[in-house]
């Protein structure tokens, strides 16, 4: 059910003109970066393949999703080229909603996550790489459950381990990164039940730690040439990580699930009928 009024541009429905005037460490500069570099870096590959991987186990794809934090809307449109029938994206940058568009994705909204406008809508709602963003964390996850059906899931990727910590978690817009017990215990103290909490990108730790050492957070106010971080990657080095981490992927259940770059959860709602 939506719950507010809209305006719509470019059949876009706009619940917040001004929200990214709410979030002035919101950083939109990478959003055409990341649109040239999601089907060329591999980490972005890998990702949303061990994404689907993990929903077709637990959610059926014609269960209403919506993708909040989405970016340009390069996982929505996987999920939906790979069978998921009823997708939305959501987002609060409109730039990044025209990428959505430009993909063929259908439903599309600006609004702000701390001041949603729907309430039991969504069978699932995901978020790919977005709580970390968000000092507001608890209230992130009280408003995911208003925006759920009664028995609704969430879907959650976040970046592991503050040991891991470096300048470009900074640069992004990162407040934190989590350890499996750390999301674990928000997500049941924030109503929900745990179907399956993993991590992945674990082969290409040693990378991760070497990029801290290398790129540590020298705590100094972010300057106009780091705004926007390069994600570009030596096609060769892609493709090998890429095969690497494919591997992993297909064996991530069969592997110790201690720590990794990044982490996977997913939580359904508890029931207050039952």
């Amino acid at each position: 059910m939506i719950i507010r009024n809209y305006d719509e541009i470019d059949d876009i429905m706009i619940f917040d003109k001004e929200v990214l005037s709410k979030h002035s460490d919101y950083n939109s500069l990478g959003l055409d970066n990341l649109y040239m570099q999601e089907e060329k870096h591999f980490w972005f590959i890998a990702r949303k393949e061990f994404i689907l991987q993990n929903l077709k186990e637990y959610i059926n794809d014609s269960e209403k999703i919506i993708e909040i934090g989405a970016g340009t809307g390069n996982v929505s449109r996987y999920l939906e080229k790979n069978g998921y029938s009823d997708i939305s994206v959501g987002e609060m940058h409109l730039n990044g909603l025209k990428y959505a568009k430009s993909y063929g994705l259908k439903k599309c909204y600006q609004f702000d996550l701390l001041n949603t406008p729907f309430e039991n809508e969504f069978d699932v709602v995901c978020l790919f790489d977005v709580l970390e963003h968000i000092s507001e964390d608890k209230k992130v996850l009280s408003n995911v459950s208003k925006m759920l059906n009664s028995t609704g899931k969430i879907v959650i990727t976040v970046p592991s381990h503050m040991w891991l910590w470096n300048r470009d978690d900074v640069i992004s817009g990162h407040k934190i990164r989590y350890t499996k017990k750390q999301l674990i215990r928000k997500l049941k103290n924030s109503g929900f039940e745990i179907l399956d909490a993993r991590y992945f990108f674990i082969s290409i730790l040693p990378l991760l730690f070497l990029r801290k050492l290398l790129n540590r957070d020298s705590g100094k106010v972010i300057n106009n040439e780091e705004s926007n971080i390069n994600l570009s990657i030596n096609n060769l080095l892609s493709n090998v990580f890429l095969f690497i981490s494919r591997i992993e992927n297909k064996i991530n259940k069969f592997l110790p699930n201690i720590f990794g770059g990044s982490l996977f959860v997913i939580a359904r709602k508890n029931d207050p009928f039952q």
